[in-house]
């Protein structure tokens, strides 16, 4: 069996200005012009008050593991196992979940605190967690 090829995003009316911030190595939320509220996934309306009206903020790129599980059952060719995955609130507000680079010590809690780094691919670059030494431990 051969190399076989990832799959990346495809990017629509909606979340191209995401994937393109990504390529730059941003990680951006989207900030109601109405109440304020950070939101992500990107969508084209606010959750809380349904307006339309947004800008584009960039993330400081630094959260917090709220959960995470680590994969052992390969879903896909692609991608070997084992791998952890982390759900982690940024400091902005909202969760993102992304793969974990694991410190050498194979470490994940809840709680770590985690920074955002980048994996550059021919056709997107993507977001990973890496632990963030400078915060230490909560």
């Amino acid at each position: 069996m051969g190399d076989v090829a990832r799959p990346y995003p495809r990017p629509d009316r909606d979340t191209t200005p995401f994937w393109e911030a990504q390529n730059r190595h941003e990680l951006v939320f989207q900030r109601c012009k109405q109440c304020e509220a950070v939101r992500y996934p990107v969508g084209p309306l606010c959750p809380r008050c349904r307006s339309f009206d947004f800008d584009w903020v960039v993330s400081g790129g630094r959260g917090t593991v709220h959960s995470y599980t680590v994969v052992h059952h390969q879903a896909h060719p692609a991608f070997p196992v084992p791998y952890t995955v982390v759900l982690a609130e940024m400091d902005e507000g909202p969760r993102v979940i992304a793969q974990l680079r694991t410190p050498p010590d194979g470490r994940c809690e809840i709680g770590m605190p985690v920074r955002v780094e980048w994996e550059d691919h021919p056709h997107q670059s993507l977001p990973v967690f890496v632990p963030d030494e400078d915060r230490g431990s909560t």
